[in-house]
């Protein structure tokens, strides 16, 4: 109702300045535009159907553990692998602490920074690794 009665004034007021002037198109606008804004927004729910994009297909492979590893330092005390392990992953390196519950050295808790699939690979990086130095004490830890 507030509605009509604002448009009726509206309206109202814009023919009565109008009577002896041409008509002007911008004034006449403006009414309307202020009409439109006070309207309420259609509330009619049009459904879309989502967009379904193709993804690439990328065949899964099975995630292998690794079987060799780049030891760096092995020691009785956890809390002395946890420092060391620490040390060399604020260094960028994926470290590791590796412990066996039986067999030789099994009191040992030993520390990599690297790990592989392919015995050439780790064999490859540990030449590698022991010429660089400080890093001669690196030693190979075969997991099976």
């Amino acid at each position: 109702m507030r509605r009509i009665t604002l448009f009726t004034i509206l309206a109202l007021i814009v023919l009565a300045g109008c009577k002896n002037e041409p008509k002007k198109a911008a004034p006449a606008k403006k009414p309307a535009t202020a009409v439109v804004e006070e309207q309420k927004p259609d509330t009619t729910v049009v459904e879309e159907e989502p967009v379904v994009e193709e993804e690439p297909v990328v065949e899964a492979q099975p995630m292998v553990p690794d079987k060799y590893f780049l030891i760096s330092g092995s020691f009785l005390e956890y809390s002395n692998a946890e420092k060391m392990q620490r040390n060399l992953a604020n260094q960028g390196m994926n470290s590791q602490i590796i412990e066996r519950e039986q067999g030789p050295n099994s009191d040992f808790y030993k520390v990599s920074y690297m790990g592989f699939n392919d015995w050439k690979e780790a064999l490859s990086a540990l030449e590698n690794e022991r010429s660089t130095p400080g890093k001669e004490g690196v030693w190979l830890l075969v997991r099976k």
